[in-house]
């Protein structure tokens, strides 16, 4: 009667687990909602036409919050196992969660080596560049719609006609688009803006603006209009750079502990579990 009892009660124990454990979940999901959308307006970036939601104000605490869960996750896991009836359920536990950590290690890991192996980060910096020609005016935006992704740098280059490029705001080009002499002066490249034969080629930073659309616009100084190629040099935010591998570092740490106790664990129920 004594073992029967110690059965039923290590099944109402791990249903109890998994109850609070599903209450928790839902309690830091319903906070982590909340808390994003108070990051997000406080920023005062949010923006529903055009769409910019600003992932930058907030990624830092999702990233936190991913860390607490997976730790919980890990704490949760070595209860059940250590109220689960058979020795085969508890190993199974075992297994499916080291399974889980070695492809959230592996993802991490991908992570760390593409934000931070120079010749990986400037092959995918290189791909998110874009070219194309402009005999007059282009428009584009400086960052995308997650605030990721952002210009920082723009290549004018000439086939040898002579022209002025003056990048502009959207504020100052609906203001000042007929008039060239004024809209100059509100240029962005204020130093580099003039090609010719003997200069075919100009770069300039961009700035980090808010989000916004931008214009290039093209004055030809001669009879040659023919268009100029540009190239928008993009980017990833630094913060995203700063935060991601490091919170990828700190899942590693944890997901390795997880995967060390755990085996240990396993090991000792193989003996009489039925899973292998």
């Amino acid at each position: 009667m004594e073992g029967g009892r110690e059965v039923l009660e290590g099944g109402w124990r791990l249903t109890r687990i998994r109850r609070i454990k599903s209450y928790l979940y839902l309690i830091q999901v319903i906070f982590a909602i909340v808390t994003v959308i108070i990051l997000i307006f406080s920023e005062k970036a949010f923006s529903l036409k055009p769409f910019y939601l600003p992932i930058n104000s907030f990624i830092y605490f999702l990233l936190l919050m991913g860390v607490i869960i997976g730790a919980e996750s890990f704490y949760f896991r070595t209860l059940e196992m250590k109220f689960a009836r058979s020795m085969s359920s508890k190993s199974l536990m075992a297994k499916r969660f080291i399974r889980r950590s070695v492809i959230i290690i592996g993802i991490c890991v991908a992570v760390i080596i593409i934000l931070k192996v120079p010749f990986i980060y400037n092959t995918f910096e290189d791909a998110m560049s874009t070219s194309g020609t402009v005999s007059s005016v282009v428009e584009f935006n400086n960052k995308d719609h997650l605030g990721l992704i952002s210009v920082n740098r723009i290549t004018i280059e000439s086939d040898g006609n002579a022209a002025n490029v003056y990048v502009v705001s959207s504020d100052y080009y609906s203001t000042y688009a007929s008039d060239l002499e004024t809209l100059k002066l509100h240029r962005i490249n204020y130093l580099d803006y003039s090609v010719d034969a003997s200069n075919p080629t100009i770069a300039f930073n961009f700035p980090d603006a808010k989000y916004d659309t931008f214009y290039i616009v093209v004055q030809h100084l001669d009879d040659d209009p023919s268009p100029l190629t540009y190239t928008l040099h993009r980017n990833i935010s630094s913060i995203f750079l700063d935060y991601v591998p490091l919170f990828a570092l700190i899942f590693i740490v944890v997901y390795a502990i997880a995967i060390v106790y755990l085996s240990t664990l396993r090991k000792r129920y193989a003996g009489e579990s039925i899973y292998r």
